[in-house]
């Protein structure tokens, strides 16, 4: 080594990415034949979809720099999955096309107002396929954040390589947010095997965040309370609770703060879960408190299911703010939202 030169901890590098993602990117298929059941649709839309790759899109647009580490197949599928990406920003230095492996694919119903059925074709689906080589140590630590799902604990490769990222972002001072993701037609483990994957993740995560039923499944417990009081070091965690139109709140040693949800005509109910973690991290990342990121996602997951796609209809930030200020609330880029 040169004279005068010393070797700096990977740690105090400055990152050169907010968010740094592992897991699902492929193709929705959204029925454009309001109100029919899958089997008699006829036409369907396009987009480009999975709850990382969402989730990436959404932070970008709100300001973020955002990376997504996946594999897609090398097809004409995959190409409209990178290059969707790419062109809204994302760092897709990290998404390999895949010749062994398919982009997945979910047919969706769209029934304005309530929940439409959706249909997973992922047999084989190349970000579950993702290795540790496909994430290395330098990218890890590129980012402030690292974001993994539980979809990509359902199989291995995926499981160890997201494991091995996570333990790398906490062994450099990075935040390792757990978004619980919970698809039980995608899991062949059975709750025995799912709570060890799930249980190997929640002790390396700084902020975990999902719905009742998704700390439920991913614990074994039977509410909210008992999950989150059987999470190893719950005491120094962040918990995330999202309850759709009627809000969020956040947990953290020992308290309960709630943000308020927005209620909005429901076009479809798929993203609105994305949109409020793309939200959400944008304000955590700014430093704000965690119920104003709360409420901030909120607000984005409202905008989302207005509109007919996931990735498509995430908000830029000031589609955000003039939403807030609509439903009553005054906004600072330092503070994020607070009530008028």
């Amino acid at each position: 080594m040169a004279s005068g030169t010393s070797r700096r901890r990977t740690s105090d590098m400055k990152p050169t990415l907010d968010v740094l993602a592992i897991g699902r990117a492929g193709v929705d298929l959204y029925s454009l034949d309001y109100g029919k059941p899958i089997e008699e649709v006829r036409r369907f839309a396009k987009y480009v979809g999975g709850s990382p790759a969402n989730t990436v899109v959404g932070g970008t647009r709100l300001g973020l720099r955002c990376a997504l580490v996946s594999r897609v197949g090398d097809d004409e599928l995959g190409s409209f999955v990178r290059d969707f990406l790419a062109a809204e920003g994302v760092d897709v230095s990290h998404l390999r096309k895949d010749s062994r492996r398919k982009t997945g694919i979910v047919f969706a119903e769209i029934s304005p107002g309530r929940d439409g059925r959706f249909l997973f074709y992922r047999e084989n689906a190349g970000d579950l396929f993702v290795t540790k080589a496909d994430v290395p140590k330098g990218m890890v630590t590129s980012a402030r954040l690292l974001l993994v799902t539980g979809t990509g604990l359902s199989r291995e490769p995926s499981f160890g390589t997201n494991v091995r990222a996570a333990m790398v972002a906490r062994g450099s001072s990075r935040v390792v947010v757990f978004n619980l993701d919970w698809r039980p037609s995608l899991w062949q483990a059975d709750q025995e095997e799912r709570t060890r994957r799930y249980r190997e993740v929640l002790k390396l995560s700084n902020v975990v965040i999902g719905n009742a039923n998704e700390y439920a499944a991913a614990t074994g417990q039977d509410d909210v309370e008992g999950a989150i009081s059987s999470i190893p070091g719950g005491d120094k965690k962040l918990f995330v609770v999202t309850r759709g139109d009627e809000g969020s709140e956040v947990r953290s040693e020992g308290r309960t703060r709630k943000a308020e949800g927005f209620r909005v005509p429901l076009l479809k109910g798929l993203g609105g879960g994305d949109g409020f973690l793309a939200g959400f991290l944008y304000g955590y990342l700014q430093g704000w408190p965690p119920q104003s990121a709360a409420l901030f996602g909120n607000a984005v997951g409202a905008i989302v299911v207005m509109g007919h796609a996931c990735s498509e209809s995430m908000p830029r930030l000031s589609r955000v703010v003039g939403f807030l200020r609509k439903n009553g609330y005054a906004f600072s880029h330092d503070a994020g939202p607070s009530k008028r």
